[in-house]
C-alpha cells in the first residue's frame, strides 16, 4: 500500500448516532478501511475526554477530529488529507480554519489574522465565509490556533492531547492547538477541504467560564503570533 493510500480515522462525538450521517461520512472519505468512531455522548463527558478516547482507540496514524453537524462537501477526503502530511512532513496538526495571531481567547477577534473557507447554513440559508483572500491547497498556512469543526492531526508528530480540565464542549480545539504549538508542533491550515456546517457558532455560560479559565492558564504565553 502506497504512503498516499492508506487510510485515515475519524473520530465524532454525538447525542445520538445516526445511521445515514454515517454513511455520509464514510462515502465521502471514500476509503475502504476508513475507520469512523463516533461517540454517543449526551453530555455526560466533556468533548476532551471524548475525544482523548479516540485518539487513544484510533487504529490509524492519522486522526480527523469532526463535528457532528457537517455536509462534506469534498469527495475522496483521504487522500487528500494524507496527501496533505505526507508532502508536509513538519506539520502535525492540519485544519480548515483559524488565525496565526491568538490575543485571547476568542480566536476570531482580529480579522485581518483569520484564514480559511467554510460554509454555513443559518435560517435554511447556506452561505460561506471567506475568512481570508488566500487559497491554501497543496500549500499550508501556518496559524497558531484552527477552529474544531474540522481538523486532522498525525499521532506521532503531536506532542499534547486534549485538556481534560477544559469541561463541556468548548475550548477544547484552542487548547489543544496552543499546548502542542508551545512544544514546537507546526499547524497549518488548506483550504482543500470543503464543508458546510449545520449550525452557526454559538456562545454560552460555559464558554465564558473556558474563556477566562484558558486567558488565564495561558495569561503569560499571549499574544501569539506564528
Amino acid at each position: 500500500m502506497s504512503k498516499i493510500n492508506k487510510p485515515v480515522s475519524v473520530v465524532i462525538s454525538t447525542r445520538k448516532i445516526d445511521d445515514n450521517y454515517l454513511k455520509h461520512v464514510e462515502k465521502m472519505f471514500s476509503h475502504p478501511k476508513t475507520e469512523v468512531n463516533i461517540y454517543e455522548n449526551d453530555g455526560v463527558s466533556s468533548l476532551t475526554e471524548i475525544y482523548n478516547i479516540g485518539l487513544k482507540e484510533s487504529k490509524n496514524e492519522i486522526v480527523v477530529f469532526m463535528h457532528d453537524d457537517l455536509i462534506l462537501e469534498t469527495s475522496n477526503m483521504t487522500p487528500k488529507i494524507v496527501k496533505l502530511f505526507e508532502k508536509h512532513p513538519e506539520y502535525g496538526i492540519i485544519g480548515i480554519a483559524g488565525t496565526d495571531k491568538l490575543t485571547s481567547g476568542r480566536w476570531w477577534d482580529n480579522r485581518e489574522n483569520m484564514f480559511g473557507i467554510v460554509g454555513h447554513i443559518h435560517e435554511g440559508k447556506r452561505h460561506v465565509n471567506h475568512y481570508s483572500k488566500g487559497v491554501f491547497n497543496d500549500v499550508l498556512k501556518d496559524v497558531v490556533v484552527v477552529d474544531g469543526l474540522f481538523f486532522a492531526v498525525h499521532k506521532g508528530r503531536i506532542k499534547k492531547g486534549f485538556n481534560e480540565q477544559f469541561e463541556g464542549f468548548h475550548f477544547y480545539d484552542i487548547s489543544f492547538c496552543i499546548e502542542n504549538f508551545l512544544e514546537g508542533v507546526k499547524i497549518g491550515l488548506t483550504t482543500k477541504l470543503g464543508v458546510t456546517h449545520k449550525s452557526i457558532g454559538m456562545v454560552n455560560k460555559q464558554w465564558e467560564k473556558n474563556k477566562l479559565f484558558f486567558e488565564a492558564l495561558f495569561e503569560k504565553q499571549l499574544p501569539l503570533t506564528t
